[in-house]
Formats: C-alpha cells, sequence, structure tokens
C-alpha cells in the first residue's frame, strides 16, 4: 500500500469519529432540551391547576357567606370584611396567575380565611340556635302571661262576683214591718187611728232579721212615707232633706239611728206630721231603707 493510500484512510476515520461524536453532542442536547421543555410545561400546568383550584374555594366561601342570615350587627361586619378580603384575594390571582410564589401564598391565606369562616358559621348556627330557643321561650312566658292575665281576670271577675254576694248578703232584711196613724190623747198617751184628720203621727215598726254578714255597729234608718198623690211627706221646713238610694237622689220623711249586733232587732220610727202639712185621706206607702237598699215596704189607709 502506497503513502498516498494509508494517510487518506486515516483522514477519513478521523472525518467517521468526529461525526459520530457530533451526533452523540447533538443527541444529548435534544434530550436536555426535551426534559427542560417537559419541566416548564409540567410546571406551567400544575399552578394553572392550583390558581383554578384556589379561585374555586374563594367563590365557594363567597355563596356560603351570601346564603348566611345575621341578625347580629357585629358578627355582620366582620362577615362583609372577610367577603371583601375575599374578592380582593381573586383580583390577586388575576393579577398574579404566573406567579407561583404568589398563588402559594394565596392559597395559605384562603386556608387561614375558611378556618375563620367555619368559626363564624358555628358562631351563626348557635345565635340561631339561641334565637329559636329565646322564640319559644318568649312564647312560653306569653302564654304564661296571658293564662295569669286569664286568671287574674278570673279571680278579679269571682273576686267582684264574691263582693257582690256579699254585698247583697250583707243588706238587711225586714221580717215583719207595719205602719199606722197615731193620735195623741189629753193624757199624752198614743192611740192608733185611721182617721186623716186626727192622725198626728205616723209609726213604723218592723223586725229586722240576723244577719252575720253585715257588718255591725250603728245603722241609720230612712223612712219615704208617700201619699196617695206620689208626694213624699216631709215639713216644708225640711224640704230639703235626700239621702242616695238605688243609685239617686230622693227626699226622706225622717230617719233613725239604731245598734246593729247582727241580731233580729225589733226597730220603730215615727214621723211627727207637722203643723204645716195637712194629711189627706187616701193610700199611704211607706218604704224603708238602709245602706242606699229598700230593706222593706209597707202601706195604710187613712179615712
Amino acid at each position: 500500500m502506497s503513502e498516498n493510500s494509508n494517510s487518506g484512510s486515516k483522514k477519513l476515520l478521523i472525518a467517521v469519529i468526529a461525526l459520530g461524536l457530533t451526533t452523540i453532542i447533538l443527541g444529548i442536547l435534544v434530550i436536555v432540551q426535551s426534559q427542560t421543555v417537559e419541566e416548564q410545561t409540567g410546571s406551567i400546568s400544575g399552578l394553572e391547576v392550583e390558581k383554578l383550584q384556589l379561585q374555586t374555594d374563594l367563590q365557594d366561601m363567597l355563596i356560603q357567606y351570601d346564603t348566611v342570615t345575621v341578625a347580629n350587627e357585629q358578627l355582620s361586619a366582620e362577615i362583609t370584611a372577610q367577603q371583601e378580603q375575599i374578592r380582593e384575594m381573586l383580583k390577586e390571582i388575576e393579577k398574579h396567575k404566573d406567579d407561583a410564589y404568589i398563588i402559594s401564598k394565596l392559597k395559605k391565606e384562603a386556608t387561614t380565611l375558611r378556618d375563620i369562616m367555619k368559626g363564624y358559621l358555628v358562631t351563626i348556627d348557635s345565635l340561631n340556635t339561641l334565637n329559636q330557643d329565646l322564640i319559644r321561650d318568649n312564647e312560653y312566658l306569653a302564654n304564661e302571661l296571658t293564662d295569669a292575665k286569664v286568671k287574674t281576670q278570673e279571680l278579679e271577675s269571682s273576686k267582684q262576683n264574691l263582693e257582690s254576694i256579699v254585698a247583697t248578703g250583707s243588706i238587711l232584711q225586714t221580717l215583719e214591718i207595719s205602719a199606722v196613724g197615731l193620735r195623741i190623747r189629753s193624757n199624752g198617751t198614743q192611740k192608733e187611728t185611721n182617721r186623716a184628720n186626727k192622725t198626728e203621727i205616723i209609726r213604723t215598726c218592723a223586725k229586722i232579721g240576723e244577719n252575720r254578714i253585715a257588718q255591725s255597729g250603728k245603722k241609720e234608718i230612712y223612712l219615704r212615707i208617700i201619699s196617695q198623690n206620689g208626694i213624699v211627706l216631709q215639713s216644708e221646713a225640711n224640704g230639703n232633706q235626700q239621702f242616695n238610694f238605688n243609685g239617686v237622689s230622693g227626699k226622706y220623711s225622717v230617719k233613725r239611728s239604731f245598734d246593729y249586733k247582727n241580731a233580729s232587732t225589733d226597730v220603730c220610727v215615727f214621723f211627727n206630721i207637722p203643723e204645716d202639712l195637712e194629711v189627706s185621706e187616701g193610700n199611704y206607702i211607706v218604704e224603708m231603707y238602709e245602706g242606699g237598699a229598700l230593706i222593706g215596704k209597707t202601706d195604710f189607709d187613712l179615712k
């Protein structure tokens, strides 16, 4: 083999080796570049997922806050502030959507906000439960108060009925009552008469019955002696003698006090016919009152 032939072979071998090394280097570069692209693509995809999850979580918190009803003013103000913070975080996510550090930081803040929200929801639930309990308690107390008012009204009504019964029961009653005209003899004694022109005194006697309910002590009896013309006999000098009975005010002929001890008592009341009063013939009605109530009634005739 000639010297030129050997030289050519060596050059060819060197060229082949160089080409192989170049191919290897290019292959390594391609592989490294591919890995770098894959890593960057994976990083971008993971960041996008985190951003979307964070946005979804924040939106979910806003929705939960919107669904609660809060009557407490302080708690309502705090929740409003939390909602505003969440909206600001959503703006920050859009502003720094390609910044993994900011997204990671916002994610931690979102976790804290969710824990705070859970605390608010527990508090709201407790307050709602308490309010429901208070409403039930108020309804119960209102019913109790209504029942108490009804019972009080019933007791008051019973009391009034009892007082009415006692008042009615305490009214004195006459067991017997009679009236008659009297004339005075020359010797001063009295004699019954039915002659109008002879009558100088009208005597009314009554037996007042026993009454344990009535208050004992001094009692005052009023007599109304009424003529057939409906006129109450009175002296013209005492024409303004009036008393209250049956809810009205009217004239009376004569009154008398006596001591009542809750036992049966005989009482007589005398009406002295004044000189200025002319007694005519006819039927006379006598009404006896005590405590403003009619306790006896009778009549007599004068001829």
